[in-house]
């Protein structure tokens, strides 16, 4: 059973925007929206948009590093990184490299690396950026990847089980828990994790199995994001900022 208390919030700010789904928001506090499959990215009076028609829908953007931004068209088997402006650093088709690969996630790592999960073999690997080269770190996992979320040094996964792993870039898989069932989540760290469930917001601790519900004013939301303390909640073209006040 996973024990629940409320923890409150404190309003910051509104802001419009028009826009089809927000991503987030970098450590520059620029924001990421998508709007007809156009990657917009907004800080002040600066607007910066990219479009790929080529490769269809975006699936994923990994924004981590503002200066180095990896964009995942999952129909194609292709991710472009971008620069701060979003112009096109270089296309990476992972149906022409040397062995055959099925991305399923990729993301940002560390030393001119991008994480990935081969949906053929049902390994995690590092992609070179500099040479092309795959470099397995896993064998194959048991259940595939329902949730992905990284940093530079570690890649996260949560299965099909929403059991929750860990694996840093010299192959150190670690068993982190289980997380309750969810709609949408976002992995903080490998302790904390917020996710919706049934049009409600929930801050949970991994160890703990804690739930703390969050009470925000919004009755439906469209998605979110945290960071930095702040968590931006996104409905109805408007973004709204709050500050979590933790008991």
């Amino acid at each position: 059973m996973f024990s629940q208390e409320t923890i409150l919030t404190e309003k910051i700010n509104c802001t419009k925007i028009q826009a089809e789904l927000f991503l987030g928001f970098d450590n520059q506090q620029n924001f990421y929206t998508t709007k007809d499959n156009v990657l917009l990215k907004n800080h002040l009076q600066n607007h910066f948009e990219y479009k790929n028609v080529r490769l269809g829908k975006i699936s994923r953007v990994d924004f981590q590093n503002p200066l180095q931004i990896v964009v995942f068209y999952n129909d194609f088997n292709t991710a472009i990184l971008l620069d701060n402006q979003l112009n096109e650093i270089k296309e990476i088709n992972f149906n022409f490299l040397s062995e055959s690969v099925n991305v399923e996630a990729i993301a940002l790592s560390s030393q001119n690396k991008l994480w990935f999960f081969d949906t053929i073999s049902s390994k995690i690997g590092l992609y070179n950026l500099t040479n092309d080269a795959l470099n397995w770190i896993t064998t194959s996992l048991e259940s595939p990847v329902k949730y992905y979320h990284s940093n530079y040094t570690n890649f996260y996964w949560l299965d099909t089980k929403n059991k929750l792993y860990s694996i840093s870039i010299y192959g150190t898989i670690k068993t982190l828990g289980e997380l309750p069932n969810f709609d949408k989540i976002q992995l903080i760290n490998d302790e904390i994790a917020i996710y919706s469930h049934e049009n409600q917001l929930y801050y949970y601790e991994i160890k703990n199995n804690k739930n703390l519900k969050i009470k925000i004013a919004e009755n439906f939301v469209t998605n979110f994001f945290f960071a930095d303390g702040i968590l931006a909640i996104f409905t109805q073209n408007e973004i709204t900022n709050y500050k979590i006040i933790l008991p």
